[in-house]
Order: structure tokens, then sequence, then C-alpha cells
């Protein structure tokens, strides 16, 4: 007869102590141990081992109890002698409180009392298994590391001699992720095997004697087929969010006991928490990845990068960016941006406090004794909740480009001189016919004084127009620096204008001229707005072919919209010249308009396409905008935007 059956026999009889159903009490006893009996054999509740475990350890405590009551009862009837002649209550009392403070510690001790007399039974202490599966599971590692260190963990626990691990796949099947085997021997489970059915189902644990003594619907039919053919005593899921993260297939235990109802519900929670684990091992490889994916990246770049946090602290620095500045990462990385060049400070503060970024502004970075012309982008950053994270600086080195720009202008000032001089060849031939032919007539004509002097006059002013003529194609030709200082745009575009005349007379062109804006002075170099102004005028004069009108003019301008302001109606306060510039030829398909600013893109036969972009950057050079509108068929007019000098006395003091 069982402990817990004598308990019951006991308390049945004190319950019915002089009836005569107490006779019959023996017989509800062997019908109790015949359901527990029945429940150990066939439903696999609890291992022998287990019961004989649980036994020892109820009787060890109330033996235990018994002696503690008993002395604590006869040091009583000593103490209390003293106070009262009957000690019985007090003693008693006093037994009672000593067995209840006795009973949490007493417990403790007497089961690892009974876990070290059936040791050899290896009993599964889950409090242990439980606390070694949490330091590992905090153990961030990767996938492979974590279901290896795991199958180890149940193996080691539970006595198995196999732990199969499968993982799944898109299509919801499962295949063998550990061990790893070959491709014609591993696991693998279709997405509508009846163990992933049951398991997804049931969401516990399943034995193969579980399994043989359920009722024989197919599913389980066909899971015990699958398990057995497996060679599996026992199949679990890992569950995360009624998701299943894994399958864990467990062979027979190496000392050929069963897997018990206690240990199996031990198992899910340990497969429980495993999925959990799967999951953070898959965000830290992911993270992992993305780490090493953007360290690789931003070290691939050409361009410099650097970011700071909210707090200004430092937190990337490329490879390209240390080149750059000539500073290493870690005198850098995680120190305050202060750390860094001034103009980087400077753009970053920018972007900080104001809240905004920032493209592509020209600036100088000192590198020792080197200056280095950079171009720099600013941005925000911020997270998936719209907090800021900080600000970011996009650099790169100019000098190459800068040295390119400067072989295109270069390139496109001989471009132009060759079209110009064409025109001016003309010029200069007609006061050279006029001096060969009064020289020729000098002989005969010297004695006469009023030929004499006519002559004089007529080969200066000649000479001095051929060399007003050559002075300007030098000029124009002469790649001289950009030099800004004050200058009138109205006379700039005149003399560029007389650059042209030839042209426009010789393509039937009339030209119209409009400068009104009463304000035109600006800080400029002359020769290089002249050579801008002159690919504007030539590009509208090979726009229209068949001749047209050529219209030019000034207005003051709203830098911000280009609103013309009246001819200057409201002073300087716009603070801008606008110079319009306008044909009426074949125009600009729109899907084109977009790109006439590219180096080498260009629609005219023999083109080399330069010139507006050569003049796009002496502009912007400038601090200046230009902008384009046209419509095919109809005409092109360009706008150029330039910064006037600042106060109407510098304006007027310069005129």
């Amino acid at each position: 007869m069982s402990f817990s059956s004598g308990i019951c026999l006991y308390g049945t009889s004190v319950i019915l102590d002089a009836q005569e159903v107490s006779r019959f009490v023996p017989l509800a006893v062997l019908v109790l141990d015949g359901f527990v009996a029945y429940g150990i054999a066939t439903r696999r509740i609890l291992d022998v081992s287990a019961v004989l475990q649980r036994v020892v350890s109820f009787i060890l405590i109330i033996c235990y109890l018994s002696i503690i009551y008993g002395v604590s009862k006869k040091a009583g009837d000593i103490l209390f002698l003293w106070l009262v002649n009957d000690t019985t209550y007090l003693s008693h009392l006093l037994a009672a409180l000593v067995v209840a403070f006795s009973v949490t510690p007493a417990h403790g001790w007497m089961q690892a009392v009974s876990h070290r007399l059936f040791a050899s039974a290896d009993l599964l202490n889950i409090n242990v298994v439980l606390e070694r599966a949490g330091q590992m599971f905090q153990e961030v590692s990767t996938e492979a590391n974590l279901m290896e260190k795991f199958s180890k963990l149940i193996e080691e626990s539970f006595g198995t001699t196999k732990v199969i691990l499968l993982r799944p796949e898109k299509n919801g099947a499962y295949r063998q992720a550990y061990p790893e085997v070959a491709d014609k021997k591993e696991i693998f489970f279709q997405s509508n095997s009846p163990v992933i059915q049951l398991l997804n189902q049931e969401h516990e644990a399943f034995t193969v004697e579980t399994l043989h003594r359920m009722r024989p619907t197919p599913q389980v039919t066909g899971a015990l087929a699958e398990l057995e053919k497996n060679g599996a005593a026992l199949v679990i899921g890992s569950f995360m969010r009624k998701e299943m993260k894994a399958i864990l297939l467990l062979t027979a235990k190496k000392s050929g006991r069963i897997y018990d109802l206690r240990e199996q519900r031990a198992l899910q929670m340990l497969c429980d928490q495993f999925a959990v684990a799967l999951e953070n091992s898959n965000l830290y490889t992911t993270i992992q990845n993305g780490k090493i994916y953007n360290e690789i990246l931003l070290d691939s770049l050409t361009s410099g990068i650097v970011a700071v946090d909210e707090d200004r602290k430092i937190i990337i620095f490329n490879q390209r960016a240390q080149k750059l500045t000539g500073l290493p990462e870690s005198a850098v990385v995680n120190k305050p941006m202060t750390v860094l060049p001034p103009v980087l400070i400077e753009g970053l503060e920018t972007v900080l406090n104001s809240g905004a970024g920032f493209r592509d502004k020209d600036r100088t970075i000192r590198r020792g004794e080197q200056e280095l012309p950079i171009r720099v982008s600013g941005s925000m950053f911020r997270g998936y909740t719209g907090n800021l994270l900080g600000a970011l600086l996009i650099f790169n080195d100019m000098t190459i480009i800068k040295k390119m720009e400067e072989q295109i202008r270069r390139t496109d000032r001989l471009s132009s001189l060759g079209t110009l001089s064409a025109g001016m060849a003309h010029e200069i031939k007609n006061p050279l016919v006029t001096i060969k032919t009064f020289t020729q007539l000098l002989p005969h004509q010297y004695n006469n004084a009023e030929f004499r002097q006519t002559f004089f006059d007529l080969v200066g002013q000649e000479v001095t127009r051929i060399d007003t003529i050559v002075n300007r194609l030098l000029n124009f030709a002469r790649p001289a620096p950009a030099s800004l200082q004050p200058v009138s745009l109205h006379k700039v575009v005149d003399n560029s204008l007389r650059l042209i005349e030839r042209q426009l007379v010789q393509n039937g062109i009339v030209l119209k001229r409009h400068l009104d804006a009463k304000y035109d002075m600006v800080e400029a170099d002359a020769e290089q707005l002249n050579q801008t102004f002159i690919n504007f005028f030539l590009n509208a004069i090979y726009a229209m072919t068949d001749g047209g009108t050529l219209t030019v003019r000034t207005s003051l301008a709203n830098p911000l919209t280009g609103t013309p302001q009246a001819g200057g109606r409201d002073g300087v306060r716009g603070k801008y010249i606008q110079l319009d510039i306008q044909d009426v030829g074949c125009g600009i398909a729109q899907d084109r308009l977009n790109k006439i600013f590219d180096p080498f893109f260009t629609t005219r036969e023999g083109g080399v396409g330069l010139g507006l972009s050569v003049s796009h950057g002496i502009i912007q050079e400038h601090s200046g905008v230009v902008d384009v509108e046209s419509k095919e068929g109809r005409g092109t007019v360009f706008h150029v935007l330039l910064p006037l000098i600042r106060s109407r006395q510098q304006q007027e003091n310069k005129a």
C-alpha cells in the first residue's frame, strides 16, 4: 500500500469511525491504488524512481517533524512547569509553532536527502536545469552555437541518447538543422506532416507510448509512423507567440526509462524559452550582419562621412573622412565634435541648430599645411518614432573636379573664341582694306595736304579699332583666375553684345535691349561673366537659324521667387538683379530640359556641350542662380539672378 493510500485510509476511518461502512474502506484503497498504478503504467505520469523519491521524501519529512514536535513538547513541559501547574496546552502550542516554522526548511532538506539517496536513478532536478538554461540563454550567440549548447543541455539533464532539432522553412516544412548530416540522411517533415499538425493543435509533447494508447485517428497514426521511422521516442514543439520555431526529436534514454509527465512539462518549458532565445539569436545575427555591412559600405565610399548623436558626440567617422582630415578614428569616435576641423563643426552646428539639411556647399579644409577644396552636404536623421538621433555630414574632395572644371573652361573659351574669330576676322579685315588702299594712294597723293591729313586721321582710327578688337579677344581667351570686385552688370552685358554684333547681323537677328534695372552693381569677375553671357547669346543665335529677335532685359528680383520688382521701384530691397536672355528659336524638348547644364550634353550638331555647363558653374561661383524656360518651337529664355552689392549707399558710390 502506498503512503498516500495510507493517509486516505486513516482519514476515512476517522470520519466514518463507528459506521458499518468503514468495513469497506480497504476496498476503496485498493481501487485508488489501482487508478494510480494504471496512470503510472499507461499514461507515463511518473517514473517508478520518481514515485519512490516522493514517498521517501514525505516519510522523512513526517519523521523529522514528529521528532521536532516531540522534543518541543517535552521542552515546553519543563519550561512552563515553573509558570502553571497544567502545561499541556502551552507545550502543545509551542510544539505546533516550532513545527510550523520548520516545515519549509525541512521540505528542502528532505528533498535533498531523497535526491542523494536516488542519485543512481538519474532523477531530474528541474530547478537546476532551468537555472542552467537561463544562464545559457542570456549568453546571446549564433543560432548554430545556441542549438549545439541547448542539445547538450537536454542530453545531460534528461539522459537522452540523441537530440535532433528541426527548423522551419519558408514553405512551412521543417528540416533538420542540428546535428548537421548529409542531405539524404537528414530528417524532413513536409508542411502537411501529421507531426506538425498534431504539435500545432495540442501545443504539448508526445511520446511514442502515448501515441500508441491514443485513439488511432489518421493524424495520430501518421505521427506515430513518422516518429518510429526516425527512431524518436518523444517529439516536442518550441513555441513563441503561438508560432512553432523549432521541433525537438528525442531518442530513448540511456537508462531505458521513460519520459514521464514531469519531464515532459519541464521539456516544454525549456523549449518555449529556447524559442525566445532563437529569436534573440536571429536578431543578434541580423544586427551583427547589418553592422558589418554598414562598416564595409561606409569604408568603401569615396565620400567622407561624419555623424554625431544628439549629445554632439561623434559616432561615425569612415576611412575616407580620416584620410581627408588626417585624423585617426581613435582620436575622433566617441569624442565631442569639437575635435573636428572647424569647417565640419560649422556644418554640423548648422544642421543641429536649424533642424534642416543643406546641399553642395563649397568649402576648404586644412590638412596640415595643405588646404583641400571640399563640397559638403548635411542632413538630420531621426529614429523610428521621429525622435532626433543626430546629424550627418557628407563631404568630398573637389581637387580633381576643380582642375577638370578649369580645363573645361579653357576648352570652352577656345571653342567660343573660334566662333568669335570668324566674325572678328571680318571686323579686322575692313579697316585693313582701308589702310591698304590709302597706303597705296599715299605716294601719288603725298603732296595733297588734305589727303595726308585724312590719311593720318583714318589710319589712326582704324589701328585703334583693330587694337580694340584684338584686346577683346585676348581678354576673352585669357584663362585668368577669378577676381571678384564691384562691376556694373549692364557694362558687362554691353561688352558681350558688342562681341557678337557681327553674328547677329549675319543671321538676320534683331536685338532688343532693355537694361532697365535701376541698380546693377554686383560683386563679380567681369571676364568670367562676359564668357558666360556670350555662351548664352551664341546658343540663342544657333537656335534662330531663320532669324528672329534676341531680347535682353534686366530687372530687380525677389531672390526666392525670381519675381521682377518693376524696374527697381523698391530700390535694392530685392537684393538680386535678374538678367533675361530670350530667343524665339526652336526651343528645347521637355525631356532634355533638365540635362542642358550637364557637361558634354548638346543638341547642336558639331557642338561639344560644354558652354552651358561652364556658364552654370560660373554663375554658381558668383552665388547666383540660373534657370531656363523653354517651349519646343516657340523659343527659350534663360533667367540669371546675381546678388547685388548689399547697401543702397554702396550702389550709388560704385555707380
